[in-house]
């Protein structure tokens, strides 16, 4: 049988020469150690000269700049070429057209504007490490200790909740990609077919992050029905308009699936009253998953601890370390409550080629917890953080947005004509009414968007917009961990300065 490739037809001593041929090129793969202690200085000053910088740079490109800026990034973006070029041309390419052109800035300390993306600079180091050392952290027989560091981290996070010792979880690319794996072990621990998805129903708030919607479709049950359950004045799911609803549809012969709750939504900041959602999951035989993504790890903080009171009932719950504990983008966690359910939706039948594995008694790989098979080793830029600052830091650190929030809150109340929504955790909302007696809703939802307009123009800070309930917000999330209170002072500056522009 054929090969198809020609060095068959090659002398013993014709393969040997094209072999060293290709080794001289090859062997540039394996950098020289003078080399990589010269490539990295270079690139860690450059990245230190970025995070020097950031405070003073725009945190936002204005409309005028973003088209230019735009055009100036795409053009000092190397092309990929046979040859190679050096490594100083690379770095060049990377910080000019990455650093120099971005068009918003995660973790400026003026970012308000979304949830933000922090880079806290021990996670750096983590992945650097992470990707030098590059072990495969997904079995025990092949790196024990990066399989320990993980469940360590998992370890952590159940005790923060109260979950229970049944439970397992894992790390994952982030939100979307834990709340789908939940949503599968959902789907698996219900022992659901395809013939019955267009049954199930899953329940969420008017408020629920459309990431779940989302994955359903992903995970094969686009056809599941989404009843969106009304929130109370505090915007929160409604815990009795729910339970109706799962009434109504049992007996419509429908299944009452999933309960999506939300700790933290992302409009507005607002946790779902978990433990009443709990009682009506426990009493219909519903999945309870909670997604606390943007708000889980306030769970650190004394003054707003109560409201998680039920996540440790959920059977599965979610949340992002590259949100609350300020790592860099790419880093979630989904926890199962019975490691059952989460084993038995995600191992499968060994491969032929892993006949020769071995692994310790009774311990459970990160591998057979999820879809995923060849990962990054996401769990040093979570681990590393902690150990240098210590769970103490970053206790303090989201109190303090906590005490921002309120802080904003307060500073807001005081300017005339501003609507504004007490927040819950650390998203402010708020909105000018003050419009001339006889206008519309149209008017004041324009009066606000160049009213944005004008707050994020100098690039000093950057809000955003939202629609809640049909309203149109003003929306601040204090979530940087380089946002201190001057910066807050600085976003009630931009804004009332916005307003004199706009009233005057």
């Amino acid at each position: 049988m054929s090969s198809g490739v020609k060095a068959e037809l090659w002398s013993e001593d014709e393969l040997i020469q094209k072999l060293d041929q290709l080794k001289l090129v090859s062997e540039r793969l394996d950098v020289a150690p003078n080399v990589r202690e010269d490539w990295t200085r270079k690139a860690q000053q450059r990245a230190n000269e970025y995070l020097a910088s950031l405070p003073d740079r725009k945190v936002l490109s204005g409309n005028d700049e973003a088209e230019t800026e735009t055009e100036e990034a795409v053009r000092s973006v190397l092309p990929i070429k046979e040859e190679p070029v050096s490594f100083d041309a690379a770095l060049e390419s990377f910080c000019t057209s990455v650093g120099d052109h971005m068009l918003m800035r995660e973790g400026h300390p003026g970012y308000f504007a979304y949830v933000p993306g922090n880079s806290l600079y021990p996670a750096a180091i983590g992945d650097f490490l992470a990707a030098a050392f590059n072990p495969y952290a997904l079995v025990d027989y092949a790196c024990p200790a990066a399989v320990q560091m993980q469940h360590s981290l998992i370890r952590w996070v159940a005790r923060l909740f109260g979950y229970p010792e049944t439970c397992a979880g894992n790390l994952t690319s982030g939100g979307t990609g834990a709340n789908l794996i939940a949503m599968a072990t959902a789907r698996d621990a219900k022992k659901l077919k395809a013939k019955d998805y267009h049954r199930c129903v899953i329940y969420m708030s008017e408020l629920t992050h459309d990431g779940i919607a989302k994955v359903l479709h992903t995970i094969g049950m686009g056809e599941a029905v989404i009843r969106k359950i009304p929130v109370t004045e505090r915007f929160e799911m409604d815990a009795e308009k729910l339970e109706e609803a799962i009434e109504i549809d049992k007996k419509e012969d429908l299944i009452p699936f999933v309960i999506a709750a939300t700790a933290g939504t992302t409009d507005v900041g607002s946790v779902d009253p978990v433990a009443e959602l709990a009682d009506v999951a426990e009493r219909h035989g519903v999945w309870l998953h909670v997604d606390a993504c943007y708000g889980g790890f306030f769970v650190l903080c004394d003054s707003v601890k109560h409201l998680f009171k039920g996540v440790e009932r959920a059977d599965s719950f979610t949340c992002d370390p590259h949100k609350g504990l300020f790592v860099a983008f790419g880093t979630g966690i989904v926890m199962v409550r019975y490691w059952k359910h989460l084993l038995s939706s995600n191992r499968r039948a060994l491969a032929s080629y892993l006949q020769d594995r071995h692994t310790c008694a009774g311990q459970l790989n990160p591998e057979d917890l999820t879809f995923e098979q060849s990962t990054h080793f996401r769990a040093v830029r979570v681990w590393l953080p902690l150990q240098v600052f210590g769970v103490g830091t970053f206790r303090a650190a989201l109190q303090e947005k906590v005490y921002l929030s309120r802080y904003l809150y307060h500073k807001l109340k005081a300017v005339p004509g501003l609507a504004v929504l007490e927040p819950q955790l650390s998203i402010v909302l708020f909105r000018y009414e003050d419009v001339p007696a006889g206008q519309h809703a149209r008017d004041v939802t324009e009066f606000n968007l160049r009213l944005l307009g004008e707050v994020c123009r100098d690039g000093r800070v950057f809000i955003a917009s939202t629609t809640v309930l049909g309203k149109v917000y003003l929306r601040a999330c204090v979530l940087a961990f380089r946002t201190h209170r001057e910066h807050v002072d600085t976003l009630v500056s931009a804004l009332r300065n916005g307003l004199k522009q706009l009233l005057d």
